[in-house]
């Protein structure tokens, strides 16, 4: 495939010094006085391409009166105009100014997916990396490329080079996954007092309370996963080997009805 040549204007968009592409954090600049500002130089043509672009970040942070500011500009916009509004709260944005946009929702990604991806910055960052450390920190960031690679870099500088799964364990403040599966053993036998000796192990070894029962509450999903798809459960990439293996065992041995109540207290 031959690629499009590398133009002046594709190097000022790649460095974010573009002219016409002008972008604003709505988070600090909510008021009407800022929404005016745009109105005003939107009448303006473009001085170097064909459209001028606002990207407004965080728009759900707008106020009422900006947002009504906005909504004119919306319902008549220039030719020469284009607005591209980012949000991670699509709930606070007003129905009136969603009826008049296109709405691109961005998912989250597979942990399997993200587990890769990292293993490939790593190489290009010239850092080592162990599958189980690369498969924590895709899990924690539940989703968000953007997230991980924090945690990435995190990792890299905290093992000078070496993303290690013992330092992942401690950056994090979680616990290896291992005791994470003999606490949910020890609660769905009903054995209180190893249950309560373990959790306060793993409290002292570190772990992160609400870090410990998120880790309980996504075991509890994989249990349950593996209890209604089994074939589906063990192909994640995702999980370990002890995961897969004692995930099938536990399906094996709770009831549904058990699981979603252990999910219901868990998220309680």
């Amino acid at each position: 495939i031959d690629m499009p040549e590398m133009t002046s204007q594709c190097e000022a968009l790649l460095e974010s010094r573009h002219i016409d592409v002008i972008e604003m954090d709505a988070a600090s600049n909510t008021g009407v006085d800022n929404m005016r500002e745009i109105i005003d130089s939107v009448r303006y043509a473009p001085l170097e391409v064909r459209t001028k672009v606002y990207i407004i970040d965080e728009v759900h942070m707008l106020s009422k009166s900006a947002f009504n500011a906005l909504l004119i500009t919306l319902e008549e916009p220039p030719e020469h105009v284009k607005f591209i509004f980012a949000t991670t709260e699509i709930r606070k944005v007003p129905v009136t100014i969603l009826s008049r946009c296109q709405r691109f929702d961005l998912k989250r990604l597979d942990a399997g997916l993200l587990t890769q991806h990292y293993g490939n910055i790593a190489k290009l960052e010239g850092a080592e990396a162990d599958e189980e450390a690369l498969q924590m920190i895709a899990r924690a960031a539940e989703g968000s490329v953007r997230d991980g690679l924090s945690l990435l870099d995190q990792a890299i500088a905290y093992g000078d080079g070496k993303v290690k799964t013992a330092d992942v364990l401690s950056m994090l403040g979680v616990m290896d996954r291992t005791r994470v599966i003999e606490l949910f053993d020890a609660v769905m036998r009903g054995e209180t007092q190893k249950a309560l000796a373990e959790f306060s192990t793993q409290y002292e070894g570190g772990g992160d309370p609400q870090t410990i029962l998120t880790d309980l509450a996504d075991f509890t999903h994989w249990v349950t996963r593996n209890k209604i798809v089994p074939t589906s459960a063990q192909q994640d990439s995702a999980r370990s080997g002890i995961e897969k293996q004692r995930g099938a065992e536990f399906a094996q041995a709770l009831s549904v009805p058990h699981l979603a109540r252990a999910w219901q207290m868990l998220l309680k």
